[in-house]
C-alpha cells in the first residue's frame, strides 16, 4: 500500500511537470514570462526556498493550466449515486456508478474559452484552486476522496 501511494504521487508529479515542460517548450513567449518572473524571485538571495511560491503567481497559473489541460489521471475514482437523480437531461439511478471525466472538463468550451489552447492567464487575477472546492479544476478529486498527497 505505501509503495502504491509513494507511486501514485511520483508518477502524478512527474506528469505534470512533463506536461508543463512541454507546453513551456512548444509557447516560448510564455516560458520567457516564466523565465523573468524566477528572475526576479531569485535576485534577493540567489535561490527560491518554499516559501518564495507565494511571490510566483505565473508559475502557479502554468501549473494550473498544466492541470487543467493534461490532468494526471483521465477519470476520478468512482462514486457512487446515493440517491436517484436526474442531472442534465439524464436520470442517474440510485447505486450506480459515476465516474467523473477530468479530460473532458478541462476542455469545457462552456467553462474554458478556448479550451485547447494553453494560456495561463485565465487563472492569473482568478480565485480557481486545485484543492476541490472549483469544479471546473479537479485533478486531485474533491470530497472525501480528495488525493491525500494534496496536503
Amino acid at each position: 500500500l505505501l509503495v502504491d501511494i509513494f507511486d501514485a504521487g511520483t508518477d502524478t508529479t512527474a506528469s505534470t511537470l512533463e506536461w508543463a515542460m512541454s507546453e513551456l517548450i512548444k509557447n516560448p513567449e510564455i516560458m520567457a514570462k516564466a523565465q523573468a518572473e524566477i528572475q526576479r524571485a531569485i535576485e534577493p538571495t540567489g535561490s527560491i526556498q518554499e516559501s518564495d511560491i507565494s511571490k510566483l503567481p505565473y508559475i502557479q497559473a502554468i501549473i494550473k493550466e498544466a492541470l487543467r489541460l493534461h490532468p494526471p489521471t483521465v477519470f476520478l475514482l468512482p462514486r457512487k449515486a446515493d440517491v436517484e437523480v436526474q442531472l442534465y437531461g439524464y436520470v442517474v439511478p440510485k447505486n450506480a456508478q459515476v465516474l467523473v471525466n477530468l479530460w473532458a472538463i478541462g476542455r469545457d468550451p462552456k467553462v474554458w474559452p478556448d479550451p485547447e489552447v494553453f494560456w495561463p492567464e485565465r487563472f492569473m487575477d482568478c480565485d480557481i484552486d486545485v484543492k476541490g472546492r472549483d469544479f471546473e479544476l479537479l485533478p486531485f478529486g474533491a470530497g472525501r476522496r480528495i488525493c491525500p498527497g494534496l496536503s
